[in-house]
Formats: structure tokens, sequence, C-alpha cells
């Protein structure tokens, strides 16, 4: 039996996690970057879809109104 064999099992299990980490971070950045951009608390939100996962707080930034200043509001676009 291989001594090193559950060491390399260990190593890509840890590396995975890492991973896995790292990108619910990023997203819970992007996620509350959304939500500042309409107002509302960045680290409310970026707890949140880092404590929950960023799904549904991102359907509900997603969901929420934009400022009235926001040139990406969907009424102050320009009309051809």
């Amino acid at each position: 039996m291989n001594p090193l064999l559950p060491a390399t099992y260990d190593l890509v299990y840890s590396l995975i996690l890492g991973g896995l980490f790292l990108l619910n971070l990023v997203i819970s950045f992007l996620v509350a970057g959304s939500a500042k951009r309409k107002d509302r608390s960045f680290g409310s939100f970026f707890w949140l879809s880092f404590a929950m996962g960023f799904l549904l707080p991102a359907l509900v930034v997603a969901a929420l109104p934009f400022r009235d200043d926001d040139p990406n509001r969907p009424s102050n676009k320009p009309q051809f």
C-alpha cells in the first residue's frame, strides 16, 4: 500500500474546497457591488451572499429597482 496516496487525495480535496471558497468570495463581492449600485448596503449583501450562498441574494438584488439617476436604468436609456 502506498503511504502517499491518502495525502494526494487530501491535497486535491483541499484545492477543490479552496477554489470553491474563492469562487463564493468573488461572486459575493459581485452581488454586494450590484447591491451598492442600487443604493443598498454593501456589507449586508456581502455577508448574506457569503453565508447562505450567492444565488438567493443575487435574485433579490436583481429584483431591486434602479436609482433614478442610474444611466443603466431602462427609462434613462436613449430611445431611437
